[in-house]
């Protein structure tokens, strides 16, 4: 099969799905120049061109969509694609070529978020919401990261019989053809990490990191706290970020030097108030870390045994999960050994690819079905 697989957003993930279809299939893979910047390592760009075509595009800036579009068009045209596969995210983009594409090649596309985040997440979605809903009509099969996820889709007007769950396979902070080498964690470091917005619950992890900071130390270490990233939350609760435990890294952290500081924690720290699925537990499990997590949308799926859940703002329980971890050496034993499981089965990238594989036969098959009922349709793009 000839697959056309399309990320201007969402790189990392789509060229680790991507190299797993290309072990028995021919693959064309599409990335923005920007986003695959900073999320694929040089070297683990040359390991991909060895293994499929790549091309890429510029980033989806609101001028350029159109062109961004006709690019992809253009490229998929030319590679003579089978099934083509996109990543929603918030562009005009990918529905524009939808409509270039015209049915003529059967259409997946990967919801990563089936209702979008609180906060400002929503309003972006408000902006697209044309967009998401041109392309998720146009789709012949749509991929979601979770049952709950189905069902939320559905519940948006979206047929549920084109939607199937697929895990979100382990991300590796951009390496490919090499894992994360491991590193020996900082048995009392937890770590909070990536887009600091309302609905990742900081504000509940700092009044967790408060009981902490009340715990006996008589009774075992108290977790020291790294927080990584930017966002608007750092600086609407900034007089709770200087506790003596906290180490605040504020910005956009470079994947090496997330991969270290996500390698040597005890543990990755999800205390979310409302979530679809997660790239943070991807990581996490990539680096051999186990996650703390709360129980919203698909994450309870995600982290299986290899993590500990707690109830949506629950402080106490957050706090006595994080004491736990730091102070239990046979549970991070535990935890850690179920992550190296989930990473090589759930969450293996060649077991996703197959499974993404009979989507696509479903699309082609849709796809068919809907040409023997149509009118004869233009040319093809080129």
């Amino acid at each position: 099969m000839r697959i056309a697989l399309i990320a201007t957003h969402h790189a990392d993930y789509a060229a680790n799905l991507a190299a797993a279809l290309a072990e028995r299939h021919e693959v064309l893979l599409i990335l923005s120049r920007r986003n695959a910047g900073r999320q694929i390592r040089p070297e683990a760009m040359a390991w991909l061109k060895a293994r499929m075509e790549v091309r890429i595009v510029p980033h989806h800036l609101a001028p350029l969509q159109p062109l961004v579009a006709l690019l992809c068009a253009r490229h998929i045209a030319r590679f003579d694609a089978d099934v083509v596969h996109v990543q929603e995210h918030p562009t005009h983009a990918m529905a524009q070529l939808a409509t270039l594409l015209r049915g003529r090649v059967p259409l997946v596309t990967t919801v990563h978020d089936p209702l979008p985040h609180s906060g400002d997440d929503a309003r972006a979605a408000q902006v697209y919401a044309k967009s998401y809903a041109l392309l998720r009509a146009a789709s012949d099969r749509i991929l979601v990261h979770g049952d709950c996820l189905v069902r939320a889709l559905a519940g948006t007007g979206v047929a549920a019989d084109k939607v199937a769950a697929v895990p979100h396979g382990v991300l590796r902070f951009g390496r490919h053809g090499a894992g994360v080498p491991r590193a020996r964690p900082a048995p009392a470091r937890l770590i909070f990490f990536g887009r600091m917005e309302a609905y990742k619950g900081l504000e509940e992890l700092l009044a967790a990191n408060a009981l902490w900071l009340q715990a006996d130390p008589a009774a075992g270490p108290r977790p020291e706290l790294v927080i990584a990233g930017c966002g608007p939350e750092l600086s609407r609760l900034a007089p709770r970020l200087d506790a003596p435990n906290i180490t605040l890294l504020r910005g956009r952290i470079d994947q090496a030097e997330l991969e270290s500081l996500v390698a040597t924690s005890t543990a990755a720290v999800l205390p979310y108030r409302d979530a679809t699925q997660s790239g943070v537990i991807a990581s996490s499990f990539g680096a051999g870390r186990p996650v703390i997590a709360t129980r919203v949308g698909a994450l309870p799926g995600a982290v299986g045994d290899a993590g500990l859940l707690v109830p949506q703002g629950d402080v106490a329980a957050l706090a006595q999960a994080g004491l736990a971890l730091v102070r239990d050496a046979g549970l991070r034993t535990r935890l850690e050994r179920a992550v190296e499981a989930r990473c090589a089965e759930a969450l293996c990238w060649q077991k996703i690819a197959g499974q993404t594989l009979e989507l696509y036969a479903e699309a082609r098959g849709a796809a068919a079905r809907a040409r023997r009922h149509s009118p004869a349709l233009a040319p093809a793009f080129t």
